[in-house]
């Protein structure tokens, strides 16, 4: 669009304010949007520079992680009940009767 490998940046901008004002609008977005995903970029790799230099195991260590897990592993494992195949029918038709009574 513009080329300005010999002139000054004063030039430039005097020809940029020549221009219509629907051309001068576009020309700001464009930049606007230029610099927006420039900056975005950037942020991303610092996040991901950020996350690389995190050391797993440590935070691991700081959060306490292993003695979660045990205490995971030594607590009681839930049990449901168990009915014989009476005891499910009976428990069928009481809310069978209750589904019925308004």
């Amino acid at each position: 669009m513009f080329c300005i490998p010999n002139m000054a940046i004063g030039d430039f901008l005097k020809k940029i304010q020549q221009r219509s004002e629907i051309e001068r609008k576009r020309i700001f977005w464009l930049l606007v949007i230029l610099f927006g995903i420039i900056f975005f970029g950037l942020w991303i790799l610092t996040v991901k520079q950020q996350i690389n230099s995190l050391n797993k195991n440590k935070i691991r260590q700081e959060l306490n992680l292993p003695q979660l897990e045990k205490q995971f592993k030594n607590l009681p494992k839930p049990e449901l009940p168990k009915f014989d195949e009476e005891e499910l029918k009976q428990l069928e038709e009481l809310l069978n009767e209750e589904a019925k009574t308004p």
